[in-house]
């Protein structure tokens, strides 16, 4: 009992050492509207894009503009984090040196976040085909949004834990902000659900089950 105090101490003693506030633009980044001011390093840096893509007579949401624009994107939020750390006296390890964690799938929860996730893309693409008209709502909207972010921040942070365990520094200094986003998504959802759920649709029974399966998961997804 003793050895587990120690050890516990410890944990904390040396998460200490990471604790760095992200910056608030970073929010940008994962929620449905972000500020969409020309100064945000993210919202200013996509502006830009969109537009270069538009001169280029290219698709400024073709998935390849997406799928490169982001990729830039977060390269260099993830500099931008690095050097604002660095001004405030942190030190973060280099990004480059930052380890490769298993694949999603070898992870047992993410694969039940994943059947989850399908259930409401099954969900989504069954009301577009009705043309319901609750997918076009703010409630809908942020279903289709923070499902995927849900998702996508469950990996984050089973891999967080899965650095912290192997001595990867930069899994203290992610996991806190992770969590942050996974609590904001989850309550996303939930008003999402509260919305929906009264309405006459054809997805009310599927919904009514999604909302189920995810308060079911919810304490193991906070529990990461």
């Amino acid at each position: 009992m003793k050895k587990a105090l120690v050890k516990k101490s410890n944990v904390k003693k040396k998460r200490k050492q990471y604790k760095f506030e992200m910056p608030k633009w970073m929010e940008c980044g994962w929620r449905r509207v972000g500020c969409g001011k020309d100064d945000c390093p993210l919202c200013g840096r996509i502006k830009r894009d969109r537009q270069k893509c538009i001169v280029k007579g290219e698709d400024p949401d073709g998935w390849k503009s997406v799928f490169e624009d982001v990729n830039h994107n977060l390269k260099e939020a993830l500099v931008m984090i690095k050097k604002d750390a660095e001004s405030k006296g942190f030190d973060i390890t280099n990004i480059d040196d930052i380890k490769e964690p298993p694949e999603p799938e070898e992870f047992a929860l993410y694969n039940e976040a994943d059947k989850w996730r399908n259930l409401i893309y099954a969900i989504l693409e069954d009301a577009a085909e009705t043309g319901e008209l609750w997918i076009d709502t703010e409630a809908g909207r942020d279903l289709s949004w923070y499902n995927s972010v849900l998702l996508g921040k469950i990996y984050r942070q089973l891999s967080n834990r899965w650095e912290m365990e192997n001595g990867d520094a930069y899994g203290e200094f992610d996991y806190d902000y992770t969590k942050k986003i996974i609590s904001e998504s989850l309550k996303m959802l939930e008003r999402s659900f509260a919305e929906l759920i009264p309405y006459d649709t054809g997805q009310k029974i599927n919904l009514m089950l999604a909302q189920s399966q995810l308060l079911g998961l919810q304490k193991k997804i906070l529990n990461i």
